[in-house]
């Protein structure tokens, strides 16, 4: 089993603005695998690049199993190739005169614990990642796939303590994308790593990671494993990052436990999850996900009349615009066929448990 990684207040400061990173915290245990997930800016790859000892913290600690690898307030700070960590890059990084084993073999041969049985080892990996077949043949010769897929073998086989990804599956196309990444947690969890992978890609964090890190402005926002972050999501940002694009505008007139009670105004009241300490009278935003919008249904709570706009046709789904009491909802159906019309009244129901109520921070007034 591969060791586990701690991040304590990790701060990194460039020359001038925010801090990139700004006092980010949190563990991965031995063989789980963490996925920091934002978009361009957020901090995440600079939080990658500092525990592979590329970026010089700032201020904080990171510590890889029981070693401290980095502490500026001591001067601490061990070197890139005395980390034992593993890095798989965007770019798929493979030495181009070389053949598939002898790219993977690399690493053993300059390495003080690369003993034992090379070929051995590199043909245990190869065949971990499904390229047991072209050990012999030029690394040129290979799809991108393939490639990316002999840069995660020369990674992995030398067993590092810790795997770092900074989104490796980004120069893929769309389906070869979508099948790399299942096997990816497949490989990894089949070795046991440990790993910190990056992406800006919602549903690569969902597939990959046993727990998701959401980032912005070099804050992490919220920790948890996905199911949690798609249902439960800490704040505005969180939500909408991870695809809750309808935010309905109201005001709290009750909260009572985890439940709040909003004012949307002509459409109605409406009941909602929230992880805000919400008071009488503040502007509420009510977040949902457009998959999680009942149209033609009468649930038991959140039951309102509404009247299609739009509708567009997608093959596997349909898209409807939907407008409840002036306000606009995107509803998704699934299905090959479209059993709503368009520019008619329908009712609509919004499980409680599927919309989120966060304080509205924003400008302008609902009344």
């Amino acid at each position: 089993m591969s060791a586990a990684l701690l991040i304590e207040s990790l701060v990194k400061r460039f020359a001038t603005g925010r801090p990139a990173v700004d006092e980010v915290s949190f563990e991965v245990p031995a063989g789980e695998i963490v996925v920091l997930l934002g978009p361009s800016g957020c901090g995440k790859t600079t939080t990658l690049r500092c525990v592979a000892g590329l970026e010089h913290p700032t201020g904080g600690r990171i510590s890889i199993g029981e070693r401290v690898v980095s502490e500026p307030e001591r001067g601490l700070l061990v070197s890139p190739r005395e980390r034992d960590i593993g890095m798989v890059f965007q770019s798929y990084a493979v030495w181009p005169h070389m053949t598939v084993r002898q790219n993977v073999a690399y690493p053993l041969k300059h390495r003080r614990n690369g003993g034992g049985d090379i070929n051995a080892k590199v043909n245990e990996t190869l065949a971990l990642v499904g390229l047991g077949d072209y050990a012999e043949r030029p690394v040129t010769s290979l799809s991108g796939g393939q490639m990316q897929r002999v840069a995660l073998a020369r990674s992995l086989v030398y067993r590092p303590q810790l795997l770092l990804l900074d989104e490796p599956l980004s120069n893929l196309d769309a389906k070869l994308r979508i099948r790399l990444r299942d096997e990816l947690r497949r490989i990894l969890k089949q070795t046991g790593m440990t790993g910190l992978y990056v992406t800006h890609d919602q549903a690569e964090a969902v597939v990959l990671g046993d727990r998701i890190g959401v980032m912005r402005e070099g804050k992490l926002l919220q920790m948890a494993p996905p199911a949690e972050i798609y249902n439960r999501p800490a704040d505005p940002f969180v939500a909408n990052f991870t695809g809750a694009s309808n935010v309905l505008l109201g005001k709290v007139l009750a909260r009572s436990g985890e439940r709040a009670t909003i004012d949307l105004g002509p459409a109605g009241r409406i009941e909602a999850w929230t992880p805000q300490p919400l008071t009488a009278g503040e502007r509420a935003r009510v977040a949902l996900r457009a998959e999680n919008v009942r149209l033609g249904e009468r649930g038991p709570t959140n039951v309102f009349s509404g009247r299609v706009l739009e509708r567009r046709y997608q093959g596997m789904q349909t898209l409807y615009d939907v407008e409840l009491g002036g306000q606009r909802l995107e509803a998704l159906e699934l299905g090959t066929a479209a059993r709503h019309q368009g520019d008619g009244e329908i009712a609509i129901t919004l499980p409680p448990d599927t919309c989120w109520a966060y304080r509205d921070e924003g400008v302008g007034s609902v009344d």
